[in-house]
């Protein structure tokens, strides 16, 4: 009954797993979805091929170095040089002696304090026609300098002209010139002409802009002068006819005070809206007018009356209490109902004689009589109040109103004589201020005309960029051949990449765990370093002499067996793309050290073809699994145990046989895999590589899932991949991969310290690890 319930909590378990192995990927943030994905760029890996192939990338970086360098080599030195001109004064002290500034204001200058258009002067200075005039005084020595040519170099960068300075705060008055070439007795001549020809333009150019500005003004003064007096005269006119000083101020005066009236009378509107709407509230909770209300109140505030009112209900008090013991015709209460009638008749006449006085007109109703509490008189006094505010009120209202006429006929009078007298008077302003700028600008041409001094200045005389110390020119290979050697280096560099890259294609292995954790989309459950003899058993049967951190890297994947599958491993398929992986070697070492931590296990050798087990733990192979899935023997007849071992049990392949692999798919071991699972807590299946067999997929089906071993520098990248794809194609589930025989320096220690290591091992495995106590090896 117990073997029947294991075997099926063993089948939801594997049906679990397959489920899981074909399930798509999770959009969450677990740590599922950080598995790195097959394929794809992977930074690590590129990362991983540059280090390896260093060398071949630094002779080719080097090499594209030195091409570069020689490149370089073909092209001409160039000479360089340059001087500075100064085309405005620097101080203002300069400026205002300066005889051009005489008689200029400062409106005629821009926002940086000068009048010079840099952009345009620049533009002007590398004109065609400005070339041409200097070209020609060189070709007194360099006949083949024209314009065409300087404005050739212009184009290439060889001869420019710009402003020192490229903003607002770093700019400058001053113009450089640079000419590059490969003769320096050219370069040095040529910006000598060049300065001397920008001199000339200088003092021509202002010769020729006040000549033509002093002609143009005299033209256009006499019209400006009748134009001035007319208007003045027709200003004068107007100011004379209406008695005005100045219409806007008028009109300001008016809007204001109608600006005043409008709110004053805003103001009435609202406050009788307000006065009004609290009469009628008031009223409506009264039920008065203002005169009954006055009436009421003075009903309510008079002594007398209130007395005969308190004498009056006393006396029906009194009534009512002699009528429940007599009868209407008792004499006693026929005296109190008289005395009610008499009392009710002086309450008529007191009330009729207050009325008369307090509100004649008034009528005696039952309401104006009642008594009026504290409460109601506060709201007649309200109620008269607001009657009288209203009145007032709508007084103001009409007054207000009377004004405001007034004022807009007065307003609407003022827009057209305005209008007349602001045209004429910006016309006058007009023209009197073109007037002023006119003589103004007449008087300054006049002395610029009469100054014969050169207006721009060289600051910095043309010369050749030299050496501080030995004074020679310095020449350079030109802007065109700087990034030649770094360019060089640059393809040198993707060139050695890009082979490197090519090598590692054309190499198709593993090379560090690394690029095996980056191909692959399962995790990387362990690290196995290289190792003489990885077997704890040699052939002889004496114990085989082990390196700690094989040990540990060994317990690290069976902790991450333990600890990071879901639901925990009971059966699982050693397995590995090509023969001579190392597969027998870490089913056996990992089933070790499963029996090691109290476990358990059975070791069995699936791999029908070429079974090894028996030969590494030098045990008979004659009956073994394939005699279990012929029927011939039970299970428990060939499983045999491990000397020194009572947790580890082996079940041997048998005789090899042709075709054997087939019963790894038969449904006897199916049968075989769940008893055997449900008999030991971790069952691992020793299977055939799995690009020679595609029967050990059946085996991998009916398990918990495949360990795939992966030998780094001999597993192919591509069958990885291949046979990974057949996986998935299947859905088979595999709980992760292990990367064999990696470099000592790439080993991943256990997490547990090296002494609890060697406290459990040597516990519970104390014939394997107590002849490495004794050579040694432990504890080193």
């Amino acid at each position: 009954m117990q073997t029947g319930q294991n075997a099926q909590n063993l089948n939801f378990n594997r049906q679990s797993r397959l489920e899981e192995a074909s399930a798509p990927p999770s959009d969450g943030s677990g740590e599922a979805d950080q598995k790195p994905k097959s394929g794809g760029f992977k930074v690590r890996s590129l990362m991983g091929a540059v280090r390896r192939n260093i060398p071949t990338i630094l002779v080719l970086t080097l090499l594209g170095g030195a091409g570069g360098w020689v490149l370089t080599r073909t092209f001409p030195l160039i000479y360089e040089g340059s001087f500075a001109v100064l085309v405005e004064p620097i101080t203002s002290q300069g400026r205002l002696s300066d005889p051009s500034a005489i008689s200029r204001s400062q409106v005629q200058q821009d926002s940086n304090g000068n009048g010079i258009d840099y952009p345009t002067l620049l533009q002007v200075l590398q004109s065609p026609d400005r070339l041409s005039k200097i070209s020609k005084t060189i070709q007194s020595r360099y006949p083949e300098v024209t314009a065409e040519s300087l404005a050739r170099d212009l184009k290439n960068q060889n001869f420019t002209v710009t402003r020192i300075g490229t903003n607002l705060l770093d700019s400058t008055r001053t113009i450089e010139v640079d000419y590059r070439g490969s003769n320096p007795e050219k370069v040095r001549f040529i910006l000598e002409q060049l300065a001397q020809g920008y001199l000339k333009f200088s003092l021509d150019d202002r010769k020729v802009r006040t000549e033509a500005g002093v002609e143009f003004i005299e033209e256009q003064l006499p019209t400006l002068q009748q134009r001035v007096t007319v208007l003045e005269g027709q200003m004068q006119a107007l100011k004379q006819q209406y008695r005005l000083t100045d219409p806007a101020l008028e009109s300001n005066q008016v809007s204001e005070q109608l600006k005043n009236v409008n709110e004053k009378k805003l103001e009435a509107d609202t406050l009788l809206r307000e006065q009004t709407t609290l009469y009628s509230v008031l009223q409506k909770q009264l039920g008065f007018t203002p005169t009954q209300a006055l009436g009421a109140a003075s009903l309510s505030q008079n002594p007398r009356y209130q007395d005969l009112l308190t004498q009056l209900k006393k006396t029906e008090g009194l009534i009512a209490v002699k009528l429940a013991r007599f009868n209407e015709d008792s004499p006693i209460v026929k005296s109190l109902r008289d005395q009610q009638r008499n009392l009710a008749r002086l309450i008529a006449q007191e009330a009729q004689l207050n009325l008369n006085e307090s509100s004649p007109g008034v009528s005696e109703s039952s309401q104006v009589l009642a008594f009026q509490d504290p409460v109601r008189l506060d709201l007649i006094k309200q109620l008269v109040q607001s009657a009288n505010l209203s009145q007032s009120l709508q007084v103001r209202v009409q007054e207000t109103a009377r004004n405001k006429a007034a004022l807009e006929e007065r307003l609407n009078q003022l827009p057209a004589i305005t209008r007349q007298y602001n045209t004429l008077q910006q016309q006058l302003d007009i023209a009197t201020k073109t007037l002023n700028q006119f003589l103004l600008q007449r008087e300054t041409f006049r002395v610029e005309a009469a100054q014969k001094e050169v207006p721009w200045e060289i600051i910095a005389q043309p010369k050749l960029v030299t050496d501080l110390e030995t004074g020679k020119p310095i020449a350079s290979r030109g802007k065109k051949a700087q990034p030649m050697i770094p360019g060089g280096l640059l393809a040198g560099a993707l060139l050695g990449v890009a082979a490197a890259l090519l090598r590692e294609k054309i190499r198709n292995r593993f090379v560090t765990a690394a690029d095996l954790q980056d191909a692959v989309p399962f995790p990387l459950l362990g690290m196995i370093p290289s190792q003489k003899t990885g077997l704890p058993l040699a052939a002889n049967g004496t114990q085989s002499k082990i390196s700690e951190p094989f040990t540990d890297a060994f317990c690290s994947l069976y902790t991450n067996l333990r600890f990071l599958c879901h639901p925990p491993v009971r059966s699982l398929v050693v397995g590995s793309v090509e023969p001579g992986d190392g597969k027998t070697t870490v089913a056996l070492n990992l089933a070790l050290m499963a029996s090691t931590m109290g476990h358990r296990v059975l070791l069995v050798d699936a791999n029908l073809c070429l079974p090894q087990l028996h030969t590494h733990l030098n045990l008979p192979n004659q009956k073994g699994l394939i005699d279990v899935l012929q029927q011939r023997i039970d299970a428990s007849e060939v499983i045999e145990k491990i000397p020194g071992e009572s947790n580890l049990s082996v079940l041997t392949a048998g005789s090899a046989q042709f075709g054997a692999t087939r019963l790894l798919a038969s449904n006897e071991m199916q049968r075989l895999v769940e008893r055997l699972q449900s008999s030991y807590d971790l069952v691992i299946y020793d299977s055939p590589s799995l690009s020679a067999s595609t029967d050990s997929n059946f085996l991998t089906a009916q398990t918990d899932g495949l360990l795939l071993v992966v030998s780094l520098n001999k597993t192919k990248q591509s069958l990885v991949k291949e046979t990974l794809s057949d996986l998935e194609k299947y859905r088979l589930p595999v709980v992760g991969v292990v990367a064999n025989r990696i470099g000592k320096s790439k080993i991943v220690p256990y997490a547990l310290p090296t002494s609890q290591q060697q406290t459990y091992a040597t516990e519970a495995h104390p014939a394997f690890f107590g002849k490495l106590k004794e050579s040694g090896d432990v504890g080193r």
